[in-house]
């Protein structure tokens, strides 16, 4: 049995917040740009945690104002915080109730390195936390899941190669709390690019799974633009790169991309960058860009743009994954700062979808 997000049990209850505001399968390209991780300062990435009491917990989570009647957002999970300070780059989450994140190092010895988080929602500011360590996987810019027969596969971007270290591949894995991977998983691909007569294959590719967890899309940037190449799943694991369903070519987005999704015939994008504020602060407010979510139906050519307005009070806000259920329910994930020491995430459902 193939389950992904039919609707979530998680989701499907968004929380009131009462009191918040008081074996390799191969067979790579042109190295593409991506939006490179940032930490607040440099020495966030080896800051000294407090430990993780439930006090604190609560603590963290009541940094998450209530939305306000005028947001676009319904706050699911509050603030959770993370066990090392590198931000998430891209999330999913499987049937129950575990949600699963990816973190970049981009300095150092551990320059590529993934760290993937589980976590485990019980209730406001209660949850269980743990992780696994993806070495030399690169960005992680999108992750995804399917629930195959009561077992979990973990998708992302994997082998990253040449200077900018861009994936070369996609891959598929299981999580294994304490255990590290090396480069891949368990299942591993490279993508030929639709159109190249089988002589280029893609760079800077990334997986997404359909909410009803039958089809995969690989999502790669070309000539300037974005290539979405969409296969057929089965069992969780297995693609035939050969065999490509659909391609589907659109214009890049404006604001930096963060993610995106597929449900039935529509890919869902996600741009957008930290908070205004803290991009002034880096000098850099000419590159901001608002919180944006993109709907482009290849059946009827159709598109949509949404603008999202809310999470205005959150430290940082920067958005970092976009989940879409079968029913077109529509979950983002927001990063930000605890007391600008700890990165968090939170977890927040977009009203009335791409309506």
């Amino acid at each position: 049995m193939v389950s992904k997000r039919i609707k979530k049990l998680a989701t499907a209850v968004c929380m009131t917040v009462v009191g918040l505001a008081a074996g390799i399968m191969t067979a790579a390209a042109p190295l593409q740009t991506q939006a490179k991780a940032i930490t607040t300062v440099k020495q966030k990435q080896n800051i000294k945690m407090k430990k993780l009491t439930p006090a604190l917990k609560r603590k963290i989570a009541a940094s998450t104002p209530a939305e306000n009647a005028g947001s676009d957002l319904t706050l699911c999970y509050p603030a959770a915080r993370l066990t090392t300070a590198r931000l998430p780059q891209g999330y999913t989450h499987d049937d129950t109730y575990y949600y699963y994140l990816s973190q970049l190092a981009n300095t150092g010895k551990q320059k590529n390195d993934l760290r993937l988080t589980r976590i485990k929602y019980k209730g406001f500011g209660k949850y269980t936390i743990d992780y696994m360590t993806l070495k030399q996987f690169g960005h992680g810019t999108n992750l995804d899941c399917v629930t195959v027969d009561g077992v979990t596969w973990l998708w992302t971007g994997s082998d990253p190669a040449g200077s900018s270290r861009s994936t070369s591949t996609v891959t598929c894995f299981t999580f294994h709390a304490g255990t590290t991977l090396r480069r891949h998983g368990q299942y591993t691909y490279r993508i030929l690019v639709s159109g190249s007569g089988g002589s280029r294959y893609a760079a800077n590719c990334f997986p997404a799974i359909s909410a009803d967890g039958r089809q995969l899309a690989v999502r790669f940037t070309s000539n300037g633009g974005q290539q979405f190449q969409i296969y057929d799943l089965t069992d969780g694991t297995t693609i035939r790169p050969k065999k490509v369903k659909k391609t589907v070519r659109i214009k890049s987005t404006p604001g930096d991309f963060q993610g995106f999704d597929i449900c039935g015939t529509t890919i869902y994008t996600l741009e957008g960058t930290r908070s205004r504020s803290e991009m002034r602060e880096l000098g850099k407010v000419s590159d901001f860009a608002p919180i944006r979510i993109r709907a482009y139906d290849y059946k009827t050519k159709t598109t949509m743009t949404r603008k999202i307005r809310g999470a205005k009070a959150i430290s940082h806000r920067e958005p970092e994954g976009i989940q879409v259920a079968a029913d077109g329910t529509i979950e983002l994930m927001i990063a930000s700062h605890y007391k600008e020491l700890y990165t968090c995430v939170n977890i927040y459902e977009v009203k009335g979808g791409t309506k």
